[in-house]
């Protein structure tokens, strides 16, 4: 548990220091505004770019954990997004965001840390392998959804056709298939242009928690609240409990390829879930308060799941 509070503790203090800058009226709503394009269309890029460009992709993989962890995070995603529709009437592009806030979790800042904490070194190959595909499958699935709720002139097929353009121009995106690229032709980026993606990379985790927390300040956290306690047990329990249902019973998963797929899958909502809400100015509200509660909820369902798994 001292172990989750050195990881978790860091993080609630950049997201505090971003609420007291707008409460202290040292940050107003502009610069939030600034803040957050400055990191879905820089900073975060540029670290999916060095992130994909850098995965090593080995032939021996028993293929089936990966299967495990997307079809249940899939399954999580439809039905958040069930959840906006059916249950909050929202829509199509809300609906998008509360399926990101049940199965888009925290990979990278929270992931990383406590899996190699949790299950060792061996537990290395399968969480890079997870977070390499977990990006481009949810974020241009998002994106999808969100510029198809939003409709405009035109048929069905020329709104598709638009939404499917938005997200190859999406940055995030283009981090990720640019850094594809360079991984599969082996090219090497020159080190001046290295360096600068680098600091950029970066600034990623840092300026989103505190763009995070800066939009908390905005919201009134006591309100609007079901929808991310709902999304908030979708996340911390049914997508590792169903990862856990594919990977071993059904698929006969075993090891640390399962225990990895399972701790990833309980990890809290990340943090680009409410920079795409806020993007796109889709439940931002609901996005911020499932990331606030699936972060602080993690702290009790993460040390269960790791003593369960026997971390």
């Amino acid at each position: 548990m001292s172990r989750l509070a050195e990881i978790l503790v860091p993080l609630f203090g950049l997201m505090l220091l971003g609420f007291l800058a707008v409460r202290g009226r040292i940050l107003d709503g502009p610069g939030v505004r600034g803040l957050v394009l400055f990191v879905f269309n820089f900073s975060i890029p540029s670290l999916l770019l060095t992130s994909m460009a850098g995965l090593d992709f080995p032939s021996d993989i028993d293929w089936s954990f990966l299967v495990a962890f997307y079809a249940a995070s899939l399954a999580v995603y439809a039905v958040g997004v069930t959840v906006g529709r059916g249950v909050f009437g929202r829509p199509l592009p809300d609906q998008a965001i509360f399926g990101m806030s049940a199965a888009f979790s925290n990979l990278v800042m929270v992931g990383i840390p406590v899996v190699l904490t949790a299950l060792g070194p061996e537990a290395a190959l399968p969480m890079m392998i997870i977070v390499g595909f977990h990006s481009a499958t949810f974020m241009p699935l998002t994106v999808l959804l969100i510029q198809a709720g939003r409709g405009g002139e035109g048929g069905a097929g020329e709104r598709a056709a638009r939404a499917v353009l938005d997200a190859a121009r999406n940055p995030i995106i283009g981090g990720i298939a640019l850094g594809l690229l360079v991984n599969l032709s082996g090219a090497v980026i020159p080190t001046p242009v290295a360096k600068v993606l680098e600091l950029l990379a970066a600034a990623a985790v840092p300026c989103a928690l505190f763009a995070m927390g800066s939009s908390l300040a905005g919201y009134p956290l006591m309100g609007d609240v079901r929808p991310a306690v709902l999304l908030s047990a979708l996340k911390l329990v049914a997508h590792p409990l169903l990862v856990w249902l594919i990977g071993g019973p059904v698929l006969g998963v075993n090891g640390p390829w399962l225990s990895v797929a399972v701790l990833m899958a309980a990890m809290p909502s990340a943090v680009n879930v409410y920079l795409f809400g806020a993007r796109y100015d889709a439940a931002p509200g609901v996005a911020a308060r499932t990331v606030l509660f699936t972060t602080v909820g993690s702290v009790l369902t993460l040390s269960v799941v790791i003593t369960l798994l026997g971390g």
